[in-house]
């Protein structure tokens, strides 16, 4: 499932969110944000802001209203860096 979450994510360069994640992958969302959980931590996956910029690097991540109003979204680092 691991390899497949990255795959989906290497396909789409905009990143997806959880809930579009786990629609094409068919697993709930709490099973889905244990993988993404573990794939940021391992460096394969970095959160980003709907707004396309990285949400592990700025300071306002607890203050953002953009965050709040359409959530986190998710991307290969591979698909981003060239890895």
């Amino acid at each position: 499932m691991l390899t497949m979450l990255v795959d989906l994510l290497e396909k789409n360069e905009n990143g997806l969110s959880l809930s579009e994640i786990s629609r094409a992958m068919n697993a709930q969302p709490s099973a889905v944000l244990s993988m993404i959980e573990l794939l940021v931590k391992r460096g394969k996956l970095l959160e980003i802001g709907p707004d396309g910029q990285c949400c592990t690097v700025c300071d306002l991540q607890s203050d953002c209203n953009l965050l709040v109003a359409r959530g986190k979204r998710y991307v290969s680092v591979k698909s981003l860096f060239g890895e």
